[in-house]
């Protein structure tokens, strides 16, 4: 777990959001470790500073995804300005509110990204007869990966990693600015909360 998530998980430890971070933490965690050798076993690999997926894609994510999110941005004072930008950016075909062109890392919230982004080439799919298959990145100008790759052995795929994400919140998802905005309202509460009521027993309920 990085030490970023962990800081997230310690200052929301005495309210209700506590467990369900921590579940989503520990499937990241899972993911993270998966995805990792996934890539090195079948060398794939994004090209270097591309960022291009980020410029066409605002994800729907889940509410609990997003409370991480708005975690991250409401605790590091450096992150907050970009939570403007959930109000002024958002179309649903691109860029990401929290992508940064400028950047050579480009995400703003790596460590805390939601699901797709942490699959998003990076995971085998099921095509339509239910064979799990790797197929390139369409961005991928510099062919770092392998065009198609067919498995005759079970891989984890992004459908089974969905799966997973939605037994842990099975609300309806919404565009990342929205999810986020919303989370980042009701976290803002609670923080304020937590810096001034020494008793911490109303959080817990």
């Amino acid at each position: 777990m990085s030490q970023t998530i962990a800081q997230i998980l310690k200052a929301f430890e005495a309210t209700h959001h506590h467990q369900s971070m921590q579940q989503l933490a520990a499937l990241y965690e899972e993911i993270e470790a998966q995805t990792t050798r996934f890539r090195q076993e079948f060398s794939i690999f994004c090209g270097a500073g591309c960022g291009t997926c980020c410029e066409h894609f605002n994800p729907d994510i889940t509410a609990l995804e997003a409370s991480l999110v708005a975690a991250y941005l409401l605790l590091d004072e450096q992150k907050r300005p970009l939570i403007e930008r959930l109000y002024n950016e958002g179309a649903d075909d691109g860029p990401c509110p929290l992508y940064d062109p400028e950047s050579p890392f480009h995400c703003t919230v790596y460590e805390v990204r939601p699901l797709i982004c942490r699959l998003f080439g990076a995971s085998a799919s099921l095509d339509k007869g239910g064979k799990a298959v790797f197929r390139r990145c369409k961005y991928n100008s510099e062919e770092t990966m392998p065009a198609l790759i067919s498995f005759d052995r079970p891989v984890a795929t992004l459908q089974s990693y969905s799966y997973a994400l939605r037994s842990l919140d099975g609300r309806d998802v919404d565009l990342l600015s929205s999810q986020v905005r919303m989370l980042v309202e009701q976290l803002q509460f609670l923080i304020s909360l937590l810096e001034n009521d020494d008793d911490d027993s109303p959080l817990a309920s």
